[in-house]
């Protein structure tokens, strides 16, 4: 980021991208664009969480914070799931409200909870679906069997959308998923599109070339990666391959 903070004329926020490669497997990708202070970047770790001695989960977060960033679950033959925000993570007395009236958990919670019980990718996107949470997300999910991707765009009570890789799509390109901000039904904002140059990337690359190397090359790439980003994750589920980065100063 040579050295540079995030302005406010730049663009933010988060990307995730699921892609199936030739041979069926499916890469997930993301950017952290949260503008995360130095100090708490220092102490981010990635996390084995263990129960009765079986491995069920690695997860990215801050010590001591409930909710996780972006993880892969052992289970069901490996799956995994990052966060975007939507809406701008909501207005705060609205998510106050929700948690105290309606009892909801915030995203980070949800996808923890998920990640602990369950059982595989479909599983997963069923649960992620539900629930209450006390502001909009977008989860986006991966599994280790063909066509397993989906962008989940969640309201407060439960997703509104579920967006899944169909590689027999007719214009070709939906052997994956990228998801910004914003809605994708919607166009992305001027002020803020990293969708169409990300796009344009992974068509670059095509299925023939992706691969985990070639999807950090993606996420590494302007405006995907960006002078707000503090993390990025390759995960590959059906590999067991999960490799975060922290970007420092």
């Amino acid at each position: 980021r040579n050295g540079e903070r995030a302005r406010d004329d730049e663009p933010g926020l988060c990307t995730s991208i699921v892609a199936q490669r030739a041979d069926g497997h499916v890469v997930h990708g993301r950017n952290l664009d949260w503008n995360l202070p130095e100090s708490v970047r220092a102490i981010m770790v990635d996390i084995d969480f263990v129960k009765g001695g079986k491995k069920l989960f690695r997860a990215s977060g801050s010590p001591g914070v409930a909710g996780t960033l972006h993880g892969l679950s052992h289970a069901g033959g490996g799956w995994s799931v990052t966060i975007d925000a939507r809406g701008k993570g909501g207005k705060l007395l609205v998510n106050m409200l929700q948690s105290l009236l309606v009892h909801s958990m915030t995203p980070t919670q949800h996808m923890r909870q998920v990640l602990e019980e369950a059982t595989g990718y479909e599983d997963a996107v069923q649960r992620l679906s539900a629930s209450p949470q006390i502001d909009m997300n977008y989860f986006i999910v991966a599994g280790a069997a063909p066509a397993e991707g989906a962008v989940i765009t969640r309201g407060r009570e439960k997703a509104v959308d579920v967006w899944r890789i169909d590689p027999k799509q007719p214009d070709g390109n939906g052997w994956y998923r990228l998801q910004t901000n914003y809605d994708h039904w919607n166009p992305a904002p001027v002020a803020d599109d990293r969708r169409t140059p990300g796009v344009q990337m992974v068509n670059a690359v095509g299925r023939a070339g992706m691969s985990a190397q070639s999807m950090f090359g993606v996420i590494n790439t302007w405006p995907v990666f960006n002078y707000h980003t503090d993390f990025s994750v390759v995960i590959v589920p059906s590999e067991g391959l999960y490799n975060s980065t922290v970007w420092m100063d």
